[in-house]
């Protein structure tokens, strides 16, 4: 009897926590929006969903990449397909002039202006990765 009045008042205790959650109150709490909390959610789903998969199927992804890339390359190289590189880094926003130490700068910038976002990428790849 006593352990159904644990599990029941733990089970009550759990339903009332989340009838009682505000997210957009938690999140002013801490010192942000319920819109940033929400995308760290979304960022930490997406990462924790590579990780997984990465774990589980890196071999394959592995192999399928390179081969790929052996195959494209290959084909550019003999003039079967021809790939305009321009207009790859200007898709990507590499300009002409951009060099490594401006994209690994860009890259550090990013970070700094969205350091919640890089954090719960980071956590959530991580915790799948471990899980899978």
């Amino acid at each position: 009897m006593a352990v159904n009045q644990g599990v029941s008042s733990a089970f009550a205790s759990g339903k009332k926590f989340f009838t009682d959650f505000d997210l957009k109150k938690w999140a002013e709490q801490i010192g942000g929006s319920s819109a940033e909390a929400i995308e760290a959610a979304v960022y930490f789903g997406l990462c924790f969903s590579i990780g997984f998969l990465v774990k589980k199927y890196f071999k394959v992804i592995f192999i399928c990449l390179a081969i790929s890339l052996f195959v494209i390359l290959g084909l550019d190289y003999l003039k079967m397909l021809v790939i305009d590189w321009e207009s790859i880094k200007s898709s990507l926003g590499i300009s002409a002039s951009m060099d490594l130490n401006a994209m690994i700068t860009g890259f550090f910038d990013w970070i700094k202006a969205h350091l919640l976002l890089f954090i719960s990428s980071v956590v959530g790849f991580f915790i799948g990765y471990k899980l899978g």
